[in-house]
């Protein structure tokens, strides 16, 4: 499982724009633009008064929150330096919050009370201990997807929840990942912390094995989880911040997406609620 440490683009780059233009949603202090890019931060800001369903992001915080308000026993998986407070709307006073994370240097770096240096396929923690596992733009690199959902539900307690965000497989910019290599991954990421549009240096292999609805529904049955949420969402454009026009006409899609029911196939990201049966 790869280390998570920024928000990830569907190109499975992590980059400071997607959280940087979400007024009130980012932990991360919001930097001043630079002049050619304050137009693409004006028309963000454009998008979230014109769109009309929830953005996945400020969704997926409060299906963290609710998830967490149930137990006191939660886990952050592939935390990368997040903190769960950061990503979720409910108080984690009293919460006991394991980051998990299988890079040391990274998970180091990580203010979350209890660190466990592990991947998703095997968490050292006891069966039925825990009563919340939450991801965020972690599935979409699993390679072994029902490895990972078999050890949740090995260490959720009954009636514990998984809540996700992940790229929407038949979005366009997880197209884009597919249709593209490795290596232009490698150097749009490079170019990006030259710009100063990531703080982070490694690119993520994306294998996409749980990213559309079909394939969710079949992985959590097989798993023994029922699907208590699964929803469509759209963000702003985060991976074409950098590109004056190009930002203002792939904002004008994702416009679209969000007003157009029969477009829901192609929306950009789904949040999602499995949950073990009690």
């Amino acid at each position: 499982m790869p280390s998570i440490g920024n928000a990830t683009s569907g190109l499975g780059l992590p980059l400071r724009w997607e959280t940087m233009s979400r007024p009130n949603q980012s932990p991360m202090p919001e930097p001043r633009a630079p002049f050619l890019l304050r137009p693409n931060k004006a028309t963000n800001r454009l998008y979230y008064r014109l769109t009309k369903r929830p953005h996945h992001f400020a969704l997926y915080k409060r299906l963290v929150g609710e998830a967490s308000a149930r137990g006191s026993q939660l886990v952050h998986l592939g935390a990368g330096t997040v903190w769960l407070g950061d990503v979720c709307d409910a108080p984690l006073e009293g919460k006991t919050v394991y980051a998990v994370e299988p890079d040391a240097e990274t998970l180091a770096r990580n203010p979350a009370p209890h660190h466990l240096c592990a991947s998703g396929e095997a968490i050292p923690l006891p069966d039925e201990s825990v009563d919340a596992v939450v991801c965020e733009n972690v599935v979409e690199h699993l390679v072994n997807p029902s490895d990972v959902l078999r050890e949740l539900y090995r260490i959720l307690r009954p009636g514990g929840r998984f809540v996700f965000v992940t790229p929407n497989a038949w979005s366009y910019s997880a197209i884009v990942t597919r249709l593209t290599p490795q290596s232009f991954h490698e150097a749009f990421l490079a170019w990006l912390v030259r710009l100063g549009g990531s703080g982070n240096k490694k690119p993520y292999p994306t294998a996409f094995r749980m990213n559309t609805k079909r394939q969710i529904q079949v992985l959590a049955a097989a798993n023994g989880f029922a699907v208590r949420e699964l929803h469509s969402t759209v963000d702003h454009p985060d991976y074409m911040y950098p590109f004056p026009i190009l930002h203002q006409l792939a904002t004008l899609w994702h416009l679209l997406l969000d007003r157009i029911d029969a477009l829901e196939p192609l929306r950009v990201a789904w949040v999602g609620v499995l949950e073990k049966p009690a």
